[in-house]
């Protein structure tokens, strides 16, 4: 392989991982889908309903978290959580909250209690992937996500994942047969069209490569704005 090679093979990781962290913070609870952007049935709740008024601080932490208020939605998560020892949707959501303010230690620790307290909820298996992916733990993101699609087989964001692990692992062919499939499920994904554009240009398949980056930016601005600058430059690269 090639330094210059090399030097593309890091681009797209970077890229990768900016549309990881978006792709894999799922909301706790019921919300109105952003465009664009992956979703996934709101988590059950686990045991008895919350007890209380947690059920108003999730929902609370929700619209914070909506609003991009972190600082809110972490009081509300964390005060869910108080109320109620057994909501795994508490904990779900403090996991959003610290994940996309880069406490990632806190995050992996949210989503495992999550995880203590319902062994199928499938987000917070994709979600602690996605912290193992931003920490360079590929073997165990794989593992989270594979663990996820045992829950759910047809979960585009979770195929769209582990794809992005394979590419990052150099298995190509795999990464495609996943990205396929993730776009079979779900073709309005956008970040399936960049991971494939990433892999198509590593393949040295130029006019793929270009249509993947392009259909990528046509389903809108929801992504993550560094990624969409990254798709431009690949684009231009390509074109030249």
């Amino acid at each position: 392989m090639t330094g210059r090679t090399l030097a593309a093979g890091e681009r797209v990781a970077l890229a990768l991982a900016a549309l990881i962290l978006l792709a894999g913070c799922s909301s706790s609870g019921p919300t109105t889908p952003r465009p664009n952007l992956p979703t996934t049935a709101p988590p059950q709740s686990v045991g008895t309903p919350p007890a209380g008024n947690a059920q108003e601080q999730l929902d609370k932490g929700q619209a914070a978290l909506a609003a991009g208020d972190l600082a809110g939605a972490e009081q509300a998560y964390r005060a869910a959580a108080a109320m109620d020892a057994r909501s795994a949707q508490a904990q779900l959501g403090l996991g959003n909250v610290l994940v996309r303010q880069g406490r990632l230690p806190e995050a992996e620790a949210a989503y495992k209690n999550a995880l203590a307290l319902d062994p199928n909820l499938g987000p917070a298996r994709t979600n602690l992937g996605v912290v193992y992916y931003q920490q360079g733990n590929m073997k165990e993101a794989a593992a989270q996500f594979e663990a996820a699609l045992k829950v759910n087989p047809q979960d585009a964001q979770s195929l769209y994942l582990l794809g992005a692990v394979n590419i990052q692992n150099g298995e190509y062919a795999e990464a495609e047969k996943l990205l396929n499939q993730a776009k079979a499920a779900q073709p309005e994904l956008a970040e399936v069209y960049y991971g494939l554009g990433a892999l198509y240009k590593l393949q040295g398949r130029k006019a793929e490569a270009i249509a993947a980056f392009e259909k990528f930016l046509s389903l809108g601005t929801a992504q993550d704005p560094a990624a969409a600058d990254q798709a431009r430059q690949e684009l231009e690269e390509l074109r030249k």
